[in-house]
């Protein structure tokens, strides 16, 4: 046997216990304070507290509840959104995800997701309403969106709404403007009018045609709104028609 491989090994042994040796003796954590330890075992234990907690309040769901006041929306297809919730985990399941599907649905307007301890979900869903008789064919809803429906189920008193395709969402809009003005004034929508040309009209209880015209509607609106506060609210039923298609003023049709 070689001598001096027998010496290397040796010297080898040697080091490697002086290294381990010194390096017992060296406190690596002598400057960590003994608050730093308390803390840790602190958020340790409440990590596991936290866990348990969630585990246990984490329960099957076994009762799913659909409230609203629901005419056109089918609770089918609600149905069809929901029973995979059932055994679910109370607070695990995706409630955000819940309610986007539901509100892609014909006819929800809204729906809220609510969770009612221990084992229950309570979903409230607020319907589109109707707004008109979109062209004297379809229904207009309050999103702007066209549905065929029944026409045995639609209101007598419903608005008619025209305009060209595509202009569903403007006349909704306007329609829901000037609709809010007048029925704090005690009167009544009947029709809503854009036409081929972009100009605008609209007719009031009992058959009183205002002409707005194609541009500064919002302005004419208010000019509208004023004169009607002003004189002419008391004997509207006495109007034929009026026109604001000036840059000021109106003009003033009467009954014979």
């Amino acid at each position: 046997m070689n001598f001096f491989s027998k010496s290397k090994k040796k010297n080898k042994k040697v080091k490697k216990r002086a290294f381990i040796s010194r390096l017992s003796k060296l406190n690596l954590f002598r400057d960590v304070p003994e608050k730093f330890y308390f803390k840790i075992g602190w958020i340790g234990l409440l990590t596991i507290v936290l866990f348990l907690s969630f585990f246990a309040l984490n329960r099957p769901i076994e009762l799913i509840n659909v409230n609203g006041d629901l005419k056109r929306v089918s609770i089918k297809s609600i149905n069809n959104h929901t029973n995979n919730l059932l055994n679910k985990g109370f607070l695990s399941f995706n409630a955000s995800e819940v309610k986007e599907k539901i509100e892609s649905l014909d006819w929800v307007e809204s729906a809220e997701i609510i969770r009612v301890w221990p084992n229950k979900i309570d979903i409230r869903i607020m319907e589109e309403s109707l707004l008109g008789i979109w062209n004297d064919d379809l229904i207009l809803n309050s999103s702007g969106k066209l549905y065929v429906v029944d026409q045995r189920s639609i209101p007598a008193n419903l608005p008619r709404l025209i305009g060209p395709k595509g202009s569903e969402k403007d006349v909704m809009n306007l329609f829901i403007q000037i609709n809010n003005l007048l029925t704090g004034r005690g009167l009544y929508l009947e029709a809503l009018t854009l036409d081929t040309r972009g100009s605008w009209s609209f007719t009031i209880k009992p058959k009183i045609e205002i002409k707005l015209g194609k541009t500064e509607i919002n302005q004419k609106l208010e000019r509208f709104f004023l004169a009607l506060d002003q004189s002419l609210l008391a004997k509207i039923n006495k109007v034929s028609y009026i026109d604001l298609r000036y840059s000021e003023g109106l003009a003033v049709a009467w009954k014979n």
